[in-house]
């Protein structure tokens, strides 16, 4: 079998072509001049270059592939209207060009996210049938893109996966959380107990790759989540254990993350790059739960996480020790 994956050399990218070469699959990886290669560099895989953005650049890349698993994107932008260009239009783009080129494509599978739904306001994990509430501009570009994958659902079979917060090697973000602990800070944002639905990265391509094999996964959507949620608080009491440390529990008010967020967007106007944490991001950050229901994935494809929380976090500290990145 042949796939493309794009993002490849991203976090959950470079998992999927891993995993994907270990099930003997001809790999080919869409990527652009300027990315940074350094998790697949070494791995049996053909490289393309091309940009969601330029449909002339993205055609050949879909020729003579078997399954599509479209995992790029941005989370992070400059200004609204590039979520929707890249995560929306360039998800439009890159299903046209299946269309005109791969009319015998196995499956396309369209990497979403929780955000694409908003959070589960009443504290119940929210399931494939709840109506999508998104309230970040990323979460509606993502939305936006899941419904223009559907459309193309009478072209070639599809399907969307939605994972909540995913972490494991090579995340950068959970890293963040990782470094204040060291340092002896467990943040918390606001007074309320928070609670997350979260996945190993492992275990989250797993489940992508079930699916994206599955029949029954045809025109189907998925959250790929741990059987259960976490509470924020115990989420730092974990890091905290598995480095060895304790901390202090340090509330950050929600107004202090609207500056924070606000300085960060000004910050980003003047240097040109995307604000690691924006008006859009601290919104997100304080909702009190961003719970989902992944009981279809286990019912329909068989799905169950391998890797409890307190395992991955060991795994993932391990190997920023060995990165240098602690």
């Amino acid at each position: 079998m042949k796939a493309l994956v794009t993002g490849s050399n991203g976090f959950i990218g470079s998992f999927i072509v891993e995993r994907l070469l270990e099930r003997n699959y001809q790999v080919k990886c869409l990527v652009r001049k300027t990315s940074n290669l350094r998790w697949i560099k070494d791995l049996p895989v053909q490289f393309t270059y091309g940009d969601v953005t330029n449909f002339d650049t993205i055609v050949p890349a879909v020729k003579n592939v078997d399954f599509i698993f479209h995992s790029g994107g941005i989370v992070r932008a400059r200004k609204k209207a590039d979520f929707f260009l890249i995560n929306s239009l360039g998800t439009k783009n890159f299903l046209e060009a299946v269309r005109q080129n791969n009319s015998k494509l196995k499956r396309f599978v369209y990497l979403s996210s929780q955000a694409a739904v908003g959070p589960s306001n009443d504290g119940v994990p929210i399931t494939e049938k709840n109506e999508p509430n998104p309230i970040s501009n990323y979460g509606r570009s993502k939305l936006q893109a899941e419904q223009i994958v559907s459309d193309y659902k009478k072209y070639f079979p599809v399907t969307i996966i939605r994972p909540p917060s995913v972490y494991g090697p090579r995340d950068d973000d959970i890293l963040t959380i990782f470094k204040y602990i060291k340092s002896g800070i467990k943040p918390q944002i606001g007074k309320n107990e928070k609670k997350i639905s979260i996945v190993h990265v492992e275990d989250l391509v797993r489940g992508i790759i079930l699916a994206a094999e599955n029949e029954k996964a045809v025109n189907e959507t998925f959250f790929i989540s741990n059987k259960d949620g976490c509470l924020w608080a115990e989420f730092d009491n974990l890091i905290a254990e598995v480095m060895g440390k304790k901390g202090v529990v340090v509330n950050v008010p929600g107004f202090l993350l609207d500056v924070v967020a606000f300085v960060s967007e000004k910050i980003a106007r003047i240097s040109g790059k995307a604000a690691i944490v924006n008006r859009d991001k601290a919104l997100e950050m304080k909702q009190q739960n961003w719970l989902v229901d992944s009981s279809k994935a286990e019912k329909m494809l068989g799905f169950v996480n391998e890797i409890k929380i307190k395992e991955g976090l060991r795994q993932t500290y391990l190997w920023y020790q060995q990165q240098g990145w602690l």
